[in-house]
């Protein structure tokens, strides 16, 4: 019952932090000197809306990091909680 508790308030936790971590990111396609932020985009990319996701989270994290780490967190303990309940209802055998 805890962790259950604990999964209902850590999703819109995350579901907050990612959309704030978004819309930060999208603003990586405003800067006139976007070329410069990117990490994984190909250089020769010409348009800023071809801008990979992961650059765009690179972004986010560099001009808001707290938000951006809360996410990161939340969503591996959502995923941490989710493989626990696997484990104990799907993968044991049932007598």
């Amino acid at each position: 019952m805890k962790k259950f508790l604990i999964f209902i308030l850590l999703f819109p936790v995350f579901a907050y932090s990612f959309f704030a971590t978004s819309w930060t990111g999208s603003y990586i396609m405003l800067e006139e000197n976007w070329k410069e932020h990117i990490v994984f985009t190909p250089v020769n990319m010409k348009e800023p809306q071809q801008i990979y996701e992961i650059d765009k989270f690179f972004y986010a994290l560099k001009y808001q990091p707290i938000i951006s780490i809360i996410c990161i967190l939340s969503f591996l303990l959502l995923i941490g909680i989710s493989i626990s309940w696997i484990k104990k209802y799907v993968m044991t055998p049932k007598v």
